[in-house]
């Protein structure tokens, strides 16, 4: 892309606008070989290997990602990754061995892990953004863990609400009391309605979190977005599937019925009419409308959240569609059940690609500009020491 001009007395500053598309170039036959000695070496050395195939997989992934003519770089060393997973390995083991001492400290152990949850986010946020570079400019992460407890408080206090209910009402409770088994089910449905109508509020706040604490180079990220775009997508996807379900309901239910008509008189037709077969095959097609949910909810919310991102007025746009995506999604599970997974390599690949194809910038001026002041900034103020306290739990 030809990037702007600075003028003179007589020349006029010019910059493209013209939007400057992402490009995926990984191949299914390059990562396969990567995929399968990962495996093979993470079983032989009992997991251990996990953080170098880790490292790995993604500096092939974004290795292979291209923006104006340049890929990005995966800069992590497994080492660091390897410690995060020996520390979170230790702290879920000592949860589920407190579970055999008492219900008592698993309960409390648990509280401890949720706690800490929010700071465990954070870190390992900022080293995924650390360890990741575009034309040797690294990405950052502000480890706000004041901010991040902010948003997690709330979500934090309704769970642990719902399982201390819960382990309160022992067994030998349920069976003395009659009223109890209600207040059980009545905690159950408020727990849902609540989730339901605080997820989609929780989920802006946590991209938001994501995005405005991400810097590259000396420039900020920003999120545009208001919270009433995700209670509507969500709301959309509700009216959707229960509308989807219906029509399935009546077509499936006139099917059955005419079915039974056209048998009426013969022996057997009502057996006919819901025979295995037809049940297998009317089962199969019911699970159209949960695909066409899960493929909506993903596509939309990855347009709505790249679309709302900017970086010192340079928009990124996502434009997936979710009727390619709900196709994707489909013959992906169907290729790794017919190759019991050993084609997992090929659908992540073609995945990725179309994600990334309909990913681009739409430059607000001279982007290579930026891009080298932000080189020239970056040298300049040298690296900090908060890398120290980075470390990647897998989350």
């Amino acid at each position: 892309m030809q990037g702007g001009i600075m003028g003179t007395a007589t020349t006029e500053a010019v910059a493209s606008s013209d939007p400057i598309s992402f490009e995926f170039t990984g191949k299914a036959s390059e990562y396969f070989s990567i995929w399968i000695v990962n495996i093979l070496l993470t079983i032989l050395t009992l997991g251990i290997y996990s953080a170098w195939a880790k490292v790995r997989t993604n500096q092939y992934f974004y290795g292979n990602t291209h923006l104006d003519g340049n890929t990005f770089r995966y800069l992590a060393d497994p080492k660091k990754i390897l410690k995060g997973r020996i520390i979170a390995v230790i702290i879920f083991a000592a949860y589920y061995f407190s579970g055999l001492i008492s219900p008592f400290i698993s309960l409390v152990a648990l509280g401890v892990i949720m706690l800490l949850m929010p700071a465990f986010l954070v870190m390992s946020m900022s080293f995924q953004l650390r360890n990741s570079a575009y034309k040797n400019i690294r990405f950052n992460f502000e480890k706000n863990f004041k901010g991040a407890y902010k948003i997690f408080v709330i979500p934090l206090l309704v769970i642990g609400g719902y399982i201390g209910v819960i382990t309160l009402l022992q067994p030998d409770q349920l069976a003395a009391q009659q009223e109890i088994p209600e207040t059980l089910l009545a905690t159950v449905v408020g727990f849902i309605l609540v989730i339901f109508l605080m997820f989609p509020w929780w989920e802006y706040m946590f991209n938001r979190f994501k995005v405005d604490h991400a810097d590259f180079g000396t420039s900020d990220f920003s999120f545009t977005a208001k919270k009433r775009a995700f209670y509507f997508l969500y709301l959309k996807a509700l009216l959707g599937i229960i509308l989807v379900g219906i029509l399935f309901s009546v077509v499936f239910g006139g099917l059955i019925g005419a079915m039974t008509v056209m048998g009426a008189g013969k022996e057997g037709a009502a057996e006919a009419a819901v025979s295995p077969m037809l049940t297998i095959a009317l089962s199969l097609m019911m699970i159209i409308p949960y695909l066409w949910f899960f493929a909506y909810i993903q596509t939309k919310k990855v347009n709505l959240v790249f679309s709302h991102i900017k970086l010192e007025g340079h928009q990124v746009t996502s434009k997936l569609t979710v009727g390619y995506m709900m196709y994707l999604y489909a013959t992906n599970t169907l290729a790794m059940a017919v190759s019991l997974g050993l084609l997992m390599p090929w659908a992540r690949i073609r995945t990725a690609r179309y994600r990334v194809s309909m990913t681009a910038i739409e430059p607000a001026g001279d982007f290579n500009g930026f891009i080298a002041a932000q080189s020239k900034q970056q040298s300049a103020l040298g690296e900090e020491m908060g890398e120290m306290f980075d470390m990647d739990l897998g989350m």
